[in-house]
């Protein structure tokens, strides 16, 4: 059974995907900025369309942004390592520079990862067409 949603003219974003039987009316008309679209059976709201084609938003994740988080969350809050640093001092022990040094042995730098953001043009919605008008090779915006 098809899937549909109601897709967002510039930005290409879902909402309301579901059955076709529990599509409701919108306005539809030439100036309309949103429109009902057949999508695939796996389409969630993590997806959006461009050029007439449905995307996962997580295939465009940027893996040195990923990275970066990653490290961040890896050395978490400001203040828990304000306590061990306290706590070292207090106890004289290397509670804190043993789990920098782990977060920096374990965890990559984001400088050293690879980007994978994809560079494919047809993800890129093109400007003055409707997220759900097809890719058209040498399109040129009017004005």
């Amino acid at each position: 059974m098809a899937k549909w949603a109601i897709v967002e003219a510039s930005s290409g974003g879902l909402s309301d995907i579901c059955d076709e039987a529990d599509k409701f009316e919108i306005y539809e008309g030439a100036d309309s900025n949103m429109k009902w679209v057949e999508v695939p059976d796996d389409t969630t709201y993590s997806h959006y369309m461009a050029n007439g084609t449905i995307y996962d938003s997580a295939d465009d994740q940027d893996s040195v942004v990923e990275a970066m988080l990653n490290r961040t969350e890896a050395y978490g809050p400001v203040g828990d390592q304000l306590d061990m640093m306290y706590r070292d001092q207090v106890n004289s022990t290397n509670e804190w520079r043993t789990h920098i040094n782990n977060v920096k042995t374990n965890t990559a730098k984001p400088s050293t990862v690879t980007q994978t953001k994809s560079d494919d043009p047809k993800r890129i919605q093109l400007q003055g067409r409707k997220a759900w008008d097809p890719w058209v090779d040498n399109w040129v915006p009017p004005g």
